[in-house]
């Protein structure tokens, strides 16, 4: 029970900071468009990034892989966003796998238009995750985890026309929590705005629904 009120809790506080940001950005000027306006209501939106980086020094070597998440979203409006999505890390140490993790989920976001061509967006992710790690005794395996994360996270996001947007994710909320077979619950936080939660990515509408044939008479 007691972790389900802290999921309640934090995914209280993670709406709370998205629509605070929504009415900040109006304040800016923003704007949501309208249900009588054109708009991407009905669309689908598909978006994510991948990363790699390796560290090489004259005694070792280490690399991380990475997908910040891979989604599928639909427009149940013109300003707000439903879908799925999944993300995949990997860890390796001197060519051999240290750690790797899963997740996949569900996700809501809202967006504001500033402007004609930028957008302020914010995300709320809650995701089921599981993996493997080296275990904490010397020379032991990998062994298996899971647990949950959640999180919530603003972007701005810039039209490029033809469906195309760059997003620039710029802080993060987040709450992650995992446990193995021979130990209990670990929890790690992230808050603000550091390196580590800035990211950019890229997304594309699909709008698969017939065109009305137009009536020149």
């Amino acid at each position: 029970m007691k972790y389900l009120n802290k999921t309640v809790f934090s995914l209280a506080v993670a709406g709370i900071s998205l629509l605070s940001g929504n009415l900040s950005a109006q304040f800016l000027g923003g704007h949501r468009i309208k249900s009588d306006e054109d708009g991407p209501k009905g669309q689908f939106m598909v978006y994510g990034s991948l990363d790699y980086s390796k560290v090489t020094t004259p005694s070792t070597s280490s690399s991380t892989v990475s997908s910040a998440p891979l989604g599928v979203g639909y427009f149940i409006n013109n300003n707000d966003l439903i879908g799925v999505n999944y993300a995949y890390s990997q860890n390796s140490v001197d060519h051999n796998v240290v750690y790797k993790q899963n997740e996949a989920g569900i996700w809501y976001s809202p967006s504001v238009m500033l402007g004609k061509y930028f957008v302020l967006i914010g995300q709320v992710d809650a995701h089921y995750v599981w993996g493997q790690q080296v275990g904490g005794m010397a020379g032991a395996g990998m062994e298996n985890f899971n647990g949950y994360r959640l999180r919530a996270y603003p972007l701005i996001g810039i039209l490029l026309g033809g469906g195309w947007a760059l997003k620039f994710k710029f802080a993060e909320l987040s709450m992650l929590q995992t446990k193995t077979k021979e130990e209990g619950w670990t929890k790690s936080y992230v808050a603000g705005i550091s390196g580590s939660t800035f990211g950019v990515g890229i997304s594309k509408n699909f709008d698969f629904r017939k065109k009305s044939a137009k009536n020149d008479n």
